[in-house]
């Protein structure tokens, strides 16, 4: 296979699709015209087989469809900031940004539309940043960008960077998050699409002045402008290397960029040299500069923990920010729970951090073959099944929660050798399908601990090796003859156990004889962390031939490290932190051609709270639109974000080393609040049962039966002290601390606007009915079937998913008019997605009766298996739904104790995971 052939056949095909469909995508008919149009054209120089042109064409095909919607922002309307961009666009020549765009389009094949929404939301981030020509003004901003993990924020923040040189920013420093090998992945980004050549060669200074001002990446499409590169791959900011170049700002035309670590060291050692150097008799400079945080959650925020002091990180940036008359600092994080908005008490606490995004908050939308959290975790997920847990169980004998770091590393789980079979798996699937040349990588994450990564990758690497000499010595072999061989014998189990034929389009034996040995030479093991250094993963080295690796890490793997074409991830690690968990997901991301392959093992604790924190940043990214709806701003957002129900998990979390009891108002008002976790306690379940069973037998006597509404027994005119009373005696797991029902029934008790209430019964599809003894008549109620999952201290209705009931069930009570209206309020929130199900708060209106939904739940167990003795047949729930209020925010006052907690939660590992060294 000619790979230089089949690369500049997908250049031609790309370049012609985009050239002639820049606003919508082309039909099957003009997509197969425009490409047969090139391959006659360039047949007689470019031999292509039929199959070499098929896989071109499924690629193209693939990212010709994708699109990008814009994103959505909210600001200070009070600033004394005014838009300035669009007045002076006709006087910027956009040299940097026009070849950046290109290189996309032309080297990543990104189509014009994606191409042109980056264009429109990256001018809207530089339109709120300052304005670096205006002479007359000193300026301060301060903005935060909202993303997804994996999901293109690189892309987004590559695009600013740009875009910021071209509109006369001319010094821009990038915080590469804290690990080194992050920094260098950054720099290396940065060096091929923004600066345009290679910054190692660049500040070193026995290198040939040929090879420093050879292009690369952009430079290669348009040399005639330069970014100076004052860090390197090899080197963090080192003032006596920039000496050593005759490097200062003051002896540079042109824009310059530095890429750094957030160090304390580090970073006060930068803001030393640019006073001493570059600023005025009042220690000032007067260049503008754009300061771009990565991971902005991570470390920058101001508050303190054991092994890091984020609180000098925050005051060195804060110094370097304050040392220019202009400057503007432009956070950017996947993590909306970030303690950046959770930390501050009150509102003056929160706008006096310095680093407080006062200014806007703009929340990107992830381009259409992005595959994220709600992709795997949400309620409806396509991809559930890539999902496979790894037992307790099972790791407890190997690898478990709470181990130290000189654990004995004897052998490997099982599991983790299934997985890593897999990986094997499929990367001889993917040469089938002619993707030869692409990254492959699998993740095993299952310490924190350096020594224990190492021991882990030795024994895998030893397995690897032996699996290696038999397929060499037996592949060939018929299918009765291999099958005595143990590696072949198990891959073949492998194969048939996660139904690869049919995904594969070949036989088990074609496989093997014609691709596996092949696929599975190139693979390495490679430890990857602070001690290893980058080098373990140097995708670049591997650019023509395909890098195919296991990394084998902890922190280092858990945060902003890409890893480029992950197929396999084998994670197991116990942090109850949703930022944490969350940037632990390098599992999300973009899985070209090979999305009905990739896999997950994950802890089955890990799972549920996945779905847990899917469900929190769905409804956090919502409040995001609702309050560009209504412009509100920043501040008020950070206040928002403190008081959601789902903060006061990371709250809690921070305070739990001191037993610090946590008192917090949370925000009730527009939001449905569950029961879906229970205490597996028989005492506690029965008196549930009790209350719940008394509360139903008075539904007759004190409210009005209303019929059916929308699958439910509906009675209304209910009391608030009966509801507040249901809620008191209710007792659910600590940890859901969305839901505290003692807080709730005092916050109701005391609020003069929900007197009655509307108490809904859903029907399930159980056929067995249930029956409630009442006031009058039996009631008799279908129960709803739900998975129920125990461990030692809790039980989990509807296993992993952190619900109840079925989404959108708060439509119940109202009239079909009031429901098309808020469908189509809700639809209005999503332009990008107009046939996306509303959510539970889209119901949750203003001016209709709170809604008390009671569940009566049918168990059954995970794949068939029969109940554990400890789970009753029928269990209840409750759902609490409170409607928006046109008085502003209404909040009750939650309390968490901490010691309670600590007796239902298994403290397994600190939350900053860090690399032991």
């Amino acid at each position: 296979m000619n790979k230089i052939n089949m690369e500049m056949i997908e250049r031609f095909i790309s370049a012609a699709i985009n050239t002639k469909y820049k606003e919508v995508p082309p039909t099957e008919t003009q997509f197969m015209s425009e490409a047969d149009t090139i391959r006659n054209m360039t047949q007689s120089t470019i031999q292509l087989t039929d199959e070499e042109y098929e896989s071109i064409l499924k690629k193209l095909k693939a990212s010709t469809v994708i699109i990008m919607d814009d994103g959505v922002y909210i600001f200070d309307p009070d600033s004394k900031h005014q838009s300035w961009l669009p007045a002076r666009r006709a006087d910027i020549e956009f040299f940097y940004w026009d070849r950046y765009k290109k290189y996309l389009e032309d080297e990543k094949r990104w189509n014009t539309r994606v191409t042109a929404t980056l264009d429109k939301v990256s001018d809207e981030i530089i339109d709120l940043l300052g304005d670096p020509k205006d002479t007359t003004n000193s300026f301060q901003r301060r903005g935060l960008v909202l993303g997804d993990v994996q999901s293109g924020k690189t892309a987004n923040f590559t695009a600013i960077c740009n875009k910021a040189a071209d509109c006369g920013y001319r010094v821009i420093i990038v915080l590469a998050g804290i690990m080194e090998n992050l920094r260098i992945q950054t720099q290396e980004r940065l060096d091929t699409e923004f600066a345009g050549r290679r910054s190692k060669y660049l500040l070193d200074p026995k290198a040939d002045q040929a090879i420093k001002n050879t292009p690369f990446g952009v430079g290669r499409i348009n040399p005639n402008k330069r970014i100076s590169c004052f860090t390197s791959v090899n080197t963090d900011f080192n003032s006596v290397i920039l000496k050593s170049n005759d490097l200062t700002l003051a002896n540079i035309s042109e824009p310059a960029i530095f890429v750094v670590k957030k160090n304390k060291r580090i970073l006060n050692n930068l803001h030393s040299w640019l006073v001493a150097n570059n600023a005025d008799t009042k220690n000032k400079i007067n260049l503008p500069l754009l300061l771009i945080d990565d991971e902005a959650d991570n470390a920058s925020v101001n508050t303190r923990n054991e092994d890091e002091n984020p609180t000098a990180i925050n005051s060195a940036i804060r110094n370097i920010l304050n040392s220019f008359y202009q400057a503007s600092y432009l956070g950017i994080t996947a993590t909306p729970f970030a303690n950046i908005f959770i930390n501050p008490e009150t509102k003056d606490d929160m706008l006096g951090d310095e680093l407080f995004p006062r200014d806007f908050i703009y929340s990107l939308s992830p381009p259409s073959n992005y595959i994220g959290a709600d992709a795997i975790f949400g309620i409806e997920a396509p991809y559930t099944s890539s999902i496979l847990d790894i037992k307790n169980e099972e790791m407890n004998k190997f690898f478990p929660f709470k181990h130290k770091k000189d654990i004995d590393v004897y052998a490997l789980p099982p599991s983790m050798i299934e997985a890593m079979g897999y990986f094997m798996i499929v990367n001889a699937i993917r040469d089938l399908r002619g993707d030869n040349s692409e990254h492959r990588s699998m993740l095993i994450n299952v310490s924190r601990y350096t020594d224990v990564q190492t021991k882990i990758s030795e024994l895998a690497n030893e397995w690897l090796i032996k699996v290696r000499s038999e397929l060499r010595n037996y592949a060939a072999l018929n299918e009765s003859e291999s099958s005595q061989i143990h590696s072949i014998k198990l891959l073949k189990a492998i194969w048939d156990k996660h139904k690869l034929e049919e995904v594969a389009g070949c036989s088990w034996i074609d496989l093997q004889q014609k691709y596996l040995y092949k696929a599975v030479m190139p693979i390495d093991v490679r430890a990857v962390n602070q001690r290893t250094g980058s080098a373990s993963l140097d995708y670049y080295a591997h650019k023509s031939d395909g890098f195919r690796v296991i990394a084998v890490g902890g922190n280092s793997l858990s945060r902003g490290l890409t890893l480029e074409g992950l197929c396999v991830s084998y994670f197991y690690r116990n942090s109850q932190m949703y930022d944490t968990l969350l940037q632990m997901g390098r599992w999300f991301g973009y899985r070209e051609n090979y999305d009905d392959l990739f896999k997950i093992w994950m802890a089955e604790d890990a799972v549920d709270w996945y779905g847990y924190i899917t469900d929190a940043t769905n409804e956090l990214k919502l409040e995001i639109a609702r309050m560009r709806a209504v412009k509100q701003t920043p501040s008020e957002f950070g206040l928002k974000v403190r008081q959601d129900p789902n903060s006061l998990i990371v709250t809690a979390r921070n305070k739990m080393r001191t037993g610090t009891q946590v008192s917090r108002p949370i925000t009730v008002s527009g939001r449905l609040l569950e029961t879906p976790r229970l205490k597996n306690d028989k005492d506690v379940l029965k008196a549930n049962e009790q209350v719940f069973k008394l509360f139903v037998a008075n539904l007759d006597s004190i409210g009005s039966y209303a019929g059916h509404c929308h699958n439910a027994k509906l009675w209304r005119g209910i009391p608030k002290n009966l509801v507040a009373n249901l809620l008191r005696n209710f007792d659910t797991h600590p940890w859901h601390l969305a839901f505290q029902g003692r807080a709730l029934a005092d916050y109701i008790e005391s609020d003069n606007e929900l007197l009655e209430w509307d108490v809904a019964i859903p029907q399930g599809s159980c056929k067995e009915p249930y029956v409630f003894a009442g006031a009058y008549n039996d009631i008799e109620v279908y129960p709803s079937i739900r998975t129920v999952v125990e461990d030692k201290k809790m039980i989990l209705i509807n296993g992993t998913k952190v619900k109840v009931g079925s989404g959108g069930s708060t439509k119940i009570g109202l009239s079909e008019k009031e429901i098309e209206k808020a469908k189509a309020d809700f639809a209005a929130l999503h332009p990008e997605n107009p046939q996306k199900s509303p959510s539970d708060s889209a119901y949750l209106i203003k001016g209709r009766n709170p809604i008390l939904m009671l569940h009566v739940i049918k168990s059954k167990s995970e794949d068939g298996k029969e109940l554990s003795p400890n789970i009753p047949e029928h269990l209840f729930a409750l759902g609490v739904g409170f409607p928006a209020t046109e008085k502003g925010t209404k909040v009750a006052n939650y309390v968490v104790n901490m010691v309670d907690l600590k007796n239902w939660i298994d403290m397994d590992e600190d939350e900053d995971d860090e690399d032991a060294i």
